[in-house]
Formats: structure tokens, C-alpha cells, sequence
């Protein structure tokens, strides 16, 4: 009785390309740094998440991944850190106007 089941080969699973788990990390930082970009003083929390996935999309790069991930990444985590800034400088321009309106309206 010949039985080829007996010669198959052991499954092997997919060998992950260097830097993956950093481009999945610098995907899921820029995925938050353009969420939390758009909510006031939470834009601190998107400029931190967005400084992250350049870090880490810069060394993906570096270990040698090349990928769809990679790019994603570093393209959100930029836009997010750059809304970012712009949302807390508008942010403290709004609260700077409130308190000199506040300041001037109290002195008539």
C-alpha cells in the first residue's frame, strides 16, 4: 500500500519580511494620530502617535521592508502630526481670544 501522505512535506508558515512588525506599528500610529487630530487638546496625543510612526516607519525602512504598509504609515503619521500642530495652535489662538474678549469686555 503506497501512501503519499506519509512523504508530504511539514507545513511551513510564511517567512514575515525584517520590519513588518514596525510598518504594522507605524500603520496603527498614523490610524490614531488622524483620529484623535481633529478632537482640541487631544491633537497632543496625535502629535506624539504621528513622531512615533515616523520613528517607526523609518526604521522598517531600514531593516528592509518594502510594502504597502510602510508607505500607509509614514503617509498618515505626517498628515496626522501635521493637522495636529495646526489644531493646537488654532486651539490656543481660540483661548487667547476668549480670555483678551473675556479681559476687555470685563473693563467697560
Amino acid at each position: 500500500m503506497n501512501n503519499d501522505y506519509n512523504n508530504q512535506q511539514p507545513y511551513q508558515p510564511p517567512m514575515k519580511q525584517p520590519g513588518d512588525s514596525q510598518a504594522t506599528g507605524a500603520l496603527v500610529c498614523g490610524i490614531i494620530s488622524l483620529v484623535f487630530a481633529w478632537f482640541g487638546y487631544s491633537s497632543l496625543i496625535a502629535l506624539a502617535a504621528g513622531i512615533v510612526g515616523i520613528i517607526l516607519s523609518n526604521n522598517a525602512k531600514k531593516a528592509g521592508f518594502v510594502g504597502g504598509k510602510l508607505t500607509a504609515g509614514l503617509v498618515m503619521s505626517i498628515i496626522g502630526a501635521v493637522i495636529s500642530v495646526i489644531g493646537f495652535i488654532a486651539c490656543i489662538a481660540c483661548v487667547a481670544c476668549a480670555a483678551t474678549a473675556g479681559v476687555a469686555g470685563g473693563m467697560s
